[in-house]
């Protein structure tokens, strides 16, 4: 059977065991997309299964893509009735249809994060709250936490009587009613919302639980408690489910993901079958090794090796750099070696464990003239020009949309201040409108001559264009374009980046067609782009790629260097709040690793920083425990010293002072003379500095001085070469 070929025995038995609970248990790089596919391309051609009762869920848009096209390849025409979706994404699609039930219009938009930080800022203004104690931020995280976790408003008010939790709860009351109000939701209510739909009205539960005969859950070990549940709802007829995922690749918990999930499926459902998929077909057998000897370290895991027939591969490369500038240095020379050597820039991919590192890389990229892509930038459809169209879209499909209606009232500028503003609120407030309709109104209201002709000419587009079956979405989106003035306003502006805005809106139309030669409908581009996101982007250009280790999940590349392998850095364990919380959080922090090593398919280098700035002072720094997890015999190490590491990870000069002391014991090699770092100054006092003139010492560390000049601003400066002189 071709679907079968070229498959090894336990990809070939995921395939094939199609009835009841199945557990694919997939290490990195095993193949489990194909197993995927080819299972469900299986259930088609082989067990007469109809696409449209088939069910797959992925983590990202990337991922559902792929899917969609490699099934596509196997079974044709008839694979767009599959729903292959994101979690998120699936429940877009329920909700459209059935929301109203739960008294939302079935035409709601969804919220991206800047949307919700301006409401909660101003939900916090409102309530008279510290904004400085009520950051949007933190209040964000903490609604989501609880949505995630199932966590009403009336049960975050129980359990928050007084302080800062009651009024977090007062924020978070009023943060839903604005958005019911707006019938609008943000990405927690997609789900949430579906399982209220559900539980409020089984009838539409009936109707998916028997619809979808076959469910398959890609990266099980992500899941939460929020999408445990809606799994196990959908689940519940017809018990033919497939989750594939690998404990050791759970690194999402401080998003709410339970690894339990996973080690808990077989009491969830009876007769699973646990089938594990070991063998690796993206490293080589040096990278898989290292990454196998780190893992095994865990104990909450199911005990597993990866393996390849690609064996050998050059040794890993460990790079001991004196400082942050050194290491990030060093990396930019090896890319141009790698490139010289005929690897292309977008193979390679630099992680680190925390964002703010992507800054000293980046001061060296483009030192050294390397192109790159920092993922997690400001993208695409976070850019004002496409979130201001895209707001004019929100708006035409739902005008309770107050938020976006806000946006675009005066962009272009149509003379609308805050005074105006005030008045329209006020009519609208007194007579019990939307916004919109108290603009439908606008000659009651008070306003000049100038903004009632330009308001009557923003209802009138609005109203123009909310015959979306007229329009084709990209004609719709050049007709706002034109018809509300932006593209004058652009034309017209003096703006040194207008051009590039131009060609982003050229760029959004270009998405819109590609869109439409699937699907014309303006509501499912518009849900299309809201659920995009970082991991979504392909590196088309040749660009090295910079990332965290988090979201680089899922991706793969030739080259990889892991950075910032230090104690306290990576990994990092702060706020452990009990000795099993810091078991729980080392064990995450090795699995983080675990993912890092194994997303390099030939080369992989791995680094730390003797020293490093970090947080405003220069910190000495261990190296990462697990690179001590890792056998020697599999590394290469080199040094940013001037002497060369050898492969025990001993300097030359640490190997010669042992290889001397063996011949004899009486020869001593006298230890490198401390230098005195003692002050001759205090906190306040007024010191010299030969190059940065006068200043004031702000603070004294263990090994470095915070001084504040009066010419360049506050520096700090190590004290061993600081040669500060107190000024009487």
């Amino acid at each position: 059977m071709k679907l079968l070929q070229n498959m090894n025995e336990n990809q070939q038995k995921a395939i094939l065991k199609t009835q009841g609970a199945v557990m694919v248990i997939a290490g990195a790089g095993s193949g489990k997309t194909r197993v995927l596919t080819n299972r469900i391309a299986y259930l088609i051609a082989e067990k007469n299964v109809l696409e449209s009762n088939i069910l797959a869920i992925t983590f990202t848009n990337k991922a559902a893509k792929e899917m969609k096209e490699r099934i596509y390849s196997l079974v044709g025409e008839t694979s767009k009735y599959i729903w292959i979706n994101t979690f998120h994404s699936m429940c877009v699609r329920i909700l459209r249809q059935h929301i109203d039930l739960l008294g939302y219009n079935k035409n709601f938009t969804i919220l991206d994060t800047s949307e919700q930080k301006t409401i909660i800022k101003n939900i916090v203004k409102e309530l008279n709250l510290s904004e400085d104690s009520y950051q949007p931020n933190n209040i964000l995280k903490i609604i989501s936490n609880s949505k995630n976790s199932m966590i009403s408003v009336n049960e975050m008010k129980a359990q928050a009587r007084f302080g800062f939790m009651k009024n977090v709860a007062e924020i978070y009351e009023y943060y839903q009613k604005y958005l019911k109000k707006n019938s609008v939701l943000d990405f927690d209510d997609l789900m949430l919302k579906t399982i209220v739909l559900f539980e409020k009205h089984p009838e539409v539960l009936a109707i998916y639980q028997n619809k979808f005969e076959y469910i398959h859950v890609d990266e099980y070990q992500d899941t939460n408690v929020i999408q445990y549940k809606l799994i196990k709802m959908l689940s519940e007829v017809h018990k033919n489910i497939c989750v594939v995922g690998d404990d050791d690749q759970s690194i999402y918990s401080w998003r709410g993901a339970c690894s339990d999930n996973i080690i808990n499926f077989e009491k969830d459902y009876e007769d699973v079958e646990v089938i594990f998929l070991d063998q690796n077909y993206r490293s080589n057998s040096t990278i898989l090794d290292a990454a196998n000897a780190v893992i095994k370290n865990n104990t909450d895991r199911k005990d597993k090796a990866l393996w390849s027939e690609n064996k050998g591969g050059d040794k890993i490369t460990v790079y001991s750099a004196a400082n942050d500038k050194d290491e990030t240095d060093d990396i930019a020379k090896k890319i141009l070696d790698l490139k010289a050597q005929g690897i292309d820039y977008k193979d390679i991919a630099i992680l680190y464990r925390a964002n703010y590192l992507s800054r000293s890389m980046e001061n060296s990229c483009m030192a050294f003239g390397i192109p790159y892509k920092l993922i997690g930038s400001l993208k695409f459809l976070q850019r004002q020009e496409i979130r201001d169209l895209l707001a004019y879209m929100n708006v035409i499909v739902n005008r309770n949309d107050e938020f976006s209606l806000r946006r675009i009232i005066n962009v272009p500028k149509r003379g609308i201040g805050a005074s105006s503003m005030a008045k329209i609120d006020n009519y609208a407030e007194q007579y019990g409108l939307s916004l919109f309709e108290a603009l439908k109104n606008i000659d009651m209201i008070g306003v000049s001559k100038k903004i009632i002709t330009n308001i009557h000419l923003l209802t009138q587009l609005i109203e123009k264009y909310s015959q979306t079956e007229q329009y084709s979405i990209e004609d719709l989106i050049v007709g706002i374009y034109k018809d509300s003035g932006y593209e004058s306003m652009l034309k017209e502006s003096a703006d040194a980046y207008a051009e590039s805005r131009i060609e982003n809106i050229s760029e959004l139309v270009s998405s819109a067609k590609q869109f439409s030669s699937m699907n014309d409908n303006l509501i499912d581009f518009i849900s299309e782009m809201s659920l995009t996101s970082d991991a979504d982007d392909e590196n088309e250009d040749d660009s090295v790629v910079l990332s965290t280790v988090h979201a680089a999940k899922g991706l793969e590349y030739r080259v990889v260097f892991i950075m910032g392998l230090e104690e306290n850095l990576f990994p990092s364990i702060r706020d452990a709040e009990s000795s099993e919380d810091e078991r729980n959080k080392m064990e995450e922090e090795r699995r983080l690793a675990y993912v890092a090593i194994t997303r390099a398919k030939e080369k992989l280098f791995m680094s730390y920083a003797n020293r490093r700035m970090q947080f405003g002072s220069i910190k000495n720094n261990k190296r990462s425990r697990f690179l001590d997890e890792v056998p020697n015999k599999l590394m290469h190490f080199e040094s940013g010293f001037g002497a060369t590491a050898n492969d025990s990870g001993e300097s030359q000069l640490e190997s010669v002072t042992k290889f001397i002391s063996r011949l004899s014991p009486k020869i001593k090699i006298a230890d490198k003379p401390k230098t005195d770092v003692r002050t001759n100054y205090v906190v306040g006092d007024i010191v010299v500095h030969k190059k940065f003139g006068e200043g004031k010492v702000l603070s004294i560390e263990k090994d470095s001085v915070k001084v504040d000049f009066e010419k360049v601003g506050p520096k700090i400066l190590l004290i061993e070469y600081a040669n500060l002189t107190r000024k009487e």
